[in-house]
């Protein structure tokens, strides 16, 4: 048995709509290994540093959140951060026990470097399609993230 390309039979417009969501995922975050790498970056790293540019002070709970993963998983990204001075962590003000992340200037640097390569990819997933249909796309994606947090969020009641 050989498995059709990408664009044919269950990989192609005749697919079921989970599965071409996955497979476009996971292209996308094998593209976004290959062009982090030169950064010392991965997927999940470069993930969690643009929620922190734009939510300083964010906990690891908000962060899993924000990124779509277990609050462990993120644990070990940020210790991993934090290791290589790419973010800060110190308690928050009135709750000790919630560590607040930041950007240290090394990690805005390291982040605002790897951003064009990133921009790049996203600028190829968009290619063709009118800004018309990219806001179609955009709003569909976005609706299907919400609905199926909220199924999922019923049948965990």
């Amino acid at each position: 048995m050989s498995v059709p390309a990408i664009g044919q039979s269950y990989r192609g417009v005749e697919g079921r709509s989970g599965y071409l969501l996955r497979q476009a995922w996971r292209a996308l975050e094998g593209a976004m290994e290959i062009a982090l790498r030169p950064h010392g970056l991965s997927p999940p790293q470069y993930g969690v540093l643009t929620v922190l540019a734009r939510e300083p002070g964010a906990s690891g709970a908000d962060l899993a959140r924000a990124v779509h993963t277990t609050p462990q998983a993120v644990n070990g990204v940020l210790a991993t951060l934090e290791r290589e001075a790419l973010i800060e962590r110190r308690p928050h003000p009135t709750h000790g026990r919630i560590l607040q992340a930041t950007l240290t200037s090394e990690g805005r640097r390291r982040l605002e470097a790897a951003n064009p390569s990133i921009r790049a990819l996203e600028r190829a997933t968009e290619r063709d399609w009118s800004s018309d249909e990219i806001a179609t796309i955009k709003t569909w994606l976005v609706a299907t993230a919400q609905r199926l947090e909220e199924a999922a969020e019923s049948r965990a009641a």
